[in-house]
């Protein structure tokens, strides 16, 4: 199914026939298939409309000055709405899509009726992301790391060791930024999505209203467990974690078998 938001046309696909209608949005450098097994468990309650994010999955024709700002989240939900016959609408984001979930779910807080997180992004905001798409120092870098492979991978290894990024995470970009394909995307992905940053204040007046379940993977080397308990429970004193064994990757088969005893 397609849909158009502005000048933008966006791919999505609805998994289940449920009533209750969850808009997804995935994580780096994926598209919105990786919500299938997750789909299985909630399919009987809800409808699971997965969304590409911009350059990724169908939707890489987006105009590269595209901005996710207040507005486009805004006219966004209205849509969904709209295409839906709903007056209200579930977030469900992984990664930096729980980032970006966050972000809707604090602009149009009336509209939000409940949120899924899947080691979500935005739970402190990366320091190192903040850096590059904020500061006109960090913006500069991001863009001369796009056509030089070398200076991205010294960029990467500073990070590392200023304490920007821990082992695991510059390991983790080392291997994203591999292709100067990658590099692109990285660079495009970050910058469109660098004003989709969760409102606090705003979140917690919604959370007197709706019910968050976030599930978090106790060896995740991405997303940092503590801090984002610590910050979750700040902002959601209410909802519900769940602490799984298991890394990063928590939208795996493997995963959600272990969360068919929770849904």
């Amino acid at each position: 199914m397609k849909i158009v938001v502005g000048k933008n046309e966006w791919n999505i696909t609805v998994l289940g026939n449920g009533n209750n209608i969850l808009l997804a949005f995935h994580g780096y450098g994926q598209n919105n298939s990786v919500f299938e097994h997750f789909a299985e468990l909630m399919c009987e309650s809800h409808s699971i409309w997965c969304l590409d994010l911009a350059f990724h999955g169908e939707n890489t024709a987006i105009n590269q000055d595209f901005q996710f700002d207040k507005h486009y989240a805004e006219d966004l939900i209205n849509t969904i709405l709209l295409s839906s016959g709903k007056s209200q609408v579930g977030l469900l984001g992984y990664s930096i899509g729980g980032r970006i979930a966050l972000s809707v779910a604090s602009l149009v807080p009336d509209k939000i009726s409940e949120i899924y997180l899947f080691a979500p992004d935005g739970l402190p905001v990366s320091k190192a992301y903040f850096f590059l798409t904020h500061t006109w120092l960090g913006k500069a870098l991001f863009q001369r790391f796009v056509n030089s492979a070398g200076f991205a991978i010294f960029l990467v290894k500073l990070g590392k060791e200023i304490k920007l990024l821990s082992s695991k995470l510059a390991g983790y970009y080392l291997f994203e930024i591999a292709t100067l394909e990658k590099r692109r995307q990285l660079f495009l992905t970050w910058i469109s999505y660098k004003q989709a940053l969760p409102n606090k204040k705003n979140l917690s007046n919604w959370n007197k209203n709706g019910e968050v379940t976030c599930v978090l993977g106790m060896h995740d080397g991405i997303i940092p467990l503590k801090k984002t308990q610590k910050r979750l429970k700040e902002t959601f004193p209410d909802s519900r974690v769940i602490v799984l064994e298991a890394g990063h990757n928590l939208l795996s088969e493997k995963a959600i078998k272990k969360l068919a005893g929770y849904f």
